[in-house]
């Protein structure tokens, strides 16, 4: 079973249908199962509230592409952010400097492939598929 990582950053753009966002859908849809991160429910909930308070989508886009979000992630493994997670995320990372939210991600991936091989990070950060892959958590190929 191919489990996929599922980070904020490709989230968002499959949901925004910005860039890579189709590629990114057929990534999701490709998987046997979705892993993520608690904080990718946050992720997304604040950059929507953020956009619609920029006017930047509409209030009512913002609630429609949320309730896709919703919809989905019910199917996925949701993890927690335990201590386990923030002491992971604290320790150094192979390709420095890592924001702390990207570190979070990271350190929940690490985590979960060690009760389960993930099939790999899909992500549109650059930093964040560097460590992935330096952290042997290679991916899918690169959704662009």
């Amino acid at each position: 079973m191919s489990a996929l990582y599922a980070e904020s950053s490709a989230i968002l753009r499959w949901l925004l249908g910005h860039g890579e966002g189709p590629a990114i859908q057929r990534s999701l849809a490709s998987a046997d199962s979705i892993v993520t991160s608690a904080l990718t429910g946050v992720e997304v909930t604040r950059t929507l509230r953020r956009l619609a308070a920029v006017r930047q989508i509409s209030t009512g886009d913002g609630e429609r592409i949320l309730a896709i979000y919703a919809t989905a992630a019910r199917h996925w493994k949701v993890h927690s952010i335990t201590d386990a997670v923030l002491t992971r995320a604290s320790e150094p990372f192979p390709v420095e400097p890592i924001r702390s939210l990207d570190a979070i991600h990271l350190a929940t991936a690490l985590l979960y492939n060690r009760e389960a091989p993930l099939a790999g990070v899909l992500t549109s950060d650059e930093r964040v598929r560097d460590n992935a892959d330096a952290l042997g958590l290679s991916g899918p190929p690169d959704p662009a």
